[in-house]
Parts: C-alpha cells; structure tokens; sequence
C-alpha cells in the first residue's frame, strides 16, 4: 500500500507543477484510501470537492495509476467529510514510540512536537487570503486576519470572530494558518473544530494518555479553533482549553477562535474562559452583500473553468443571501442539469425545473393576512401606532417601517398596487418605490430580512 501512497504524492506533484493550484488544493484537502492494488477511494470532504475531482482529475488519476502499476485500478469519488477530517487530524504516537521504562514529560513533549513538525496542520491550501471574496461586510474582519497572521501573538491575540453559518468564517480561519505557515515553515500551527478538539480530549481520556493531549497543544505557535459554540455541551473540555488558552497566553502563542455566536452569547463553557474571550479583539462577519455574492459565484466559476449566463448567476446572488455555501450547491445543480440535459436554462427554465429549490433562501411565508393585518404586525413590531403607516410623516424611522409594511402587503396580499395605495394614503409610484426599496436592500444581506421574518413570525 505504500508504493501506492506514493503514487498518490507523485501525481499530486505533478498537477502542481501544471499550476492547477485548484485542483491539487482540492485533493490535498481530501483522503486517498487504497483497500489493495486493484480498489481505492478518494474521501472528500463536500459534494462540491467531489463532483470536481471527479469531472476534472478522476480519467487522469486511473490513466496514471494504470501506468504506473501496469493495470486498472477502480477508484470511487465518496463523500465523509468525518473521515476527512480525523484522517487529517494529528496522529496520536505508536504506544512502540514510548517504550521506555521512564516516560517523562519530556518525552511527551519532544514526540508532540515531532509530529506537528510533519506539518500536520489540519489546514485545507484552499483557504487563502488571495482568492477570499471581500466585501463591506468582511473587510475589517480581512485586515484583522491578514494582520494576526503576520503579527502574531501581539495586540490582537485572541481573535474572536463569529457570524452566522456559510459566511467565510472558516476561510478565513484557515487562510491565518496558510499563510502564517508559509512563512514560517516549522512553525507549529493546528486547525481543529469544537467536535474534533472534544473527540480529542475524550480519546486521551480513554486512553490514558491526557498529558499528550495537553502537551500536543501548549506546544503550538498558533491554535486555530472552529466551531467554538460545540463546546457548549462539553464542560470538562472547556476546561481543559482554559490551560491550553493560558500556556498559549503566557507564551504570546497566536490564538484564533471562530464561532456561530459572540462570547456573552455561550452558554455552559468554563466560566474563566468565556471571561478571557470577551477580553479579546470580538469581530463579527455580517452576510454578504448582492455584489459579494455574485463575486463568489464568479470566483467559484472560474475554479471550475466554467461559466453561466449572467442573468442566471444574477438570479442566484439575487436568492442566495445568508447561507452562502449554498452558492456551491446551486452552482453545481445547474451544471449537472446542463451538461446531463445538455440545455443552458435561463432564468424560467430554471424556475419550471426547479433546479434551485433547495440552495435558494426561504421566503418568508404569510398565509391569509389582510392588510389591516399587517399594518398591525409592522407597526406593533416597530413600536408605533398604525396610523403613523398612513401618515404624510417622512422620518427616517417612520418611512422605513411603511416601506415594509407595503412590501409586505405588496408580496402577499392579494390586492393591486392600486388598492394598496389607497389603504396607505400613498400613489401608485410611491408603493412601487417603497416595495423596490425593501426588495434591493435584502438583497444586499442587511438585518431587514431577519426583521421581516420575526414580523411574519408574529402572526403564527
């Protein structure tokens, strides 16, 4: 199985030399599993990494395992993103490795480091700086990246950055440790996420061998941990991270922590900790805006060395607003329903097929409900009285709450804009202004649409 392994590597260092910096980005970032000489699979992490590895490499690694070995191989494209990521996990030491009659501290301590050494980063060559999509709802939390990753252990250390899910948080993340490791190529760097490091700690446990476990990470230069808020259940190991935070602390040693939640937010992780978290640099990473989105989509494209019409991947950056790994999916829904059906949908083929039903963000549904009825959601929700919604009164706050009150009714009342100018004292070009002013502004990611959703809430 070696020789194969080795075949493996082989081919990963050629396509690097082709500069398909993608592609071997992609593979390294997955898990080849040789069974024997004649079966292997290819372990990714998403549906996204597989359907490319096998559109774009798949021919070519069996036409160079064929040749190398002198015969077919069969090899399937499978999707485990758990394997994956305890495949690329730090290996725990052969108990072989530590047979000696005096098993000190030391010892532990120089095999840690040997393995890290392997750089055994659990880092993905994907997340980069360079092909990060920036926006205005990124960009200071970008410099901050970029700056902790060349200044590290400094002013900015921990960094603390959460947002919802699907918004380049782990990008980042990740991008830290690459870059920080390029530069530093002995350096010691870990990505790990809350399951993982919990797993990590209980199988130490099981074990026997916790002071590996503590050792390993106090050995780091730079600690990168995702998933924060997966420590919420695990009490015992947000303890044990409080030792790992100060060993790190006390030793300038670079920390990043990415969560879904800001740290007044956590509930039953070690009480120390959350108290050293809300003393750190806290950024928050909005959704993003129309035009990010659609730069992601291109980008994305351009991995794939594909495109699609414009007004579809306007359609999608128009649809897709908070979870925006979603993007990938639909992407990729299109693709297979060109290439199998070989069509190129436009915008209704695509509504009549379909074809984005399940990475498009959910309207918010209102079943029902006259427009007196929404008049009375808006205006309790803003705190002003109903009759304020058919006013003259053009303050900001006013105005806003009318423009979504007739975008509500616009959406899912029955009647014509006509009828809904009358009941809100306005004209016609006036409730055609209001509903295109709430309808541009989510597209642009903003709090708006979680305040139209808690609105609707309302009446369930």
């Amino acid at each position: 199985m070696e020789e194969i392994k080795k075949y493996w590597n082989e081919f990963l260092d050629i396509i690097s030399e082709d500069d398909e910096f993608a592609g071997v980005a992609l593979l390294k970032g997955s898990v080849f599993l040789a069974e024997n000489e004649n079966k292997a699979d290819i372990v990714c992490s998403g549906d996204f990494t597989a359907a490319h590895i096998k559109k774009d490499f798949l021919d070519r690694i069996k036409d160079f395992f064929e040749d190398k070995l002198g015969h077919n191989i069969d090899i399937d494209i499978k999707v485990d993103a758990d394997i994956v990521n305890k495949y690329l996990h730090i290996e725990e030491i052969d108990e072989s490795d530590n047979k000696t009659e005096n098993n000190s501290d030391k010892n532990i301590s120089d095999a840690s480091k040997k393995e890290i050494s392997k750089n055994k980063t659990n880092l993905n060559n994907y997340f980069r700086f360079d092909n990060f999509i920036q926006g205005n709802n990124n960009r200071y939390v970008f410099e901050a990246a970029k700056y902790v990753s060349s200044n590290p252990g400094k002013e900015y250390n921990p960094l603390y950055i959460y947002g919802s899910v699907g918004i380049g948080k782990t990008h980042l993340l990740q991008a830290i440790g690459n870059s920080y490791i390029e530069n530093n190529p002995n350096a010691k760097v870990f990505y790990i996420d809350g399951s993982g490091f919990r797993d990590e700690y209980v199988s130490g446990l099981q074990n026997k061998k916790p002071e590996f476990f503590k050792r390993k990470y106090k050995s780091l230069d730079m600690l990168l941990l995702d998933d924060l808020q997966l420590l919420e259940s695990a009490q015992e190991t947000s303890k044990e991270l409080f030792e790992i935070f100060q060993a790190l602390d006390n030793a300038s040693k670079q920390m990043v922590f990415v969560s879904d939640k800001p740290p007044k937010e956590l509930r039953n992780i070690e009480a120390r900790l959350k108290n050293r978290f809300e003393k750190s640099l806290i950024l928050s990473i909005a959704p993003p805006q129309y035009e990010t989105r659609l730069a992601i989509i291109e980008r994305k494209l351009s991995d794939l060395h594909t495109n699609i019409d414009e007004d579809v991947m306007k359609y999608m950056a128009e649809n897709i607003t908070t979870d925006v790994r979603k993007i990938e999916g639909a992407i990729r829904a299109y693709l297979s329903v060109r290439d199998l059906m070989k069509i190129t949908p436009d915008i209704e083929q695509c509504e009549k097929l379909d074809i984005f039903k399940d990475y498009f963000t959910n309207k918010p549904k209102l079943s029902n409900a006259t427009i007196k009825e929404i008049k009375k959601m808006v205006s309790d929700y803003y705190g002003i009285e109903i009759s304020s919604l058919e006013s003259k009164d053009r303050t900001k706050f006013i105005s806003k709450a009318r423009h979504v009150a007739i975008y509500l009714a616009c959406e899912y009342s029955k009647k014509s804009v006509t009828e809904i100018g009358l009941d809100f004292n306005r004209d016609h070009a006036s409730v055609i202004h209001a509903r295109d002013k709430v309808k541009d502004e989510l597209k642009t990611g903003s709090h708006l649409f979680s305040e139209i959703n808690e609105i609707i809430s309302s009446m369930s």
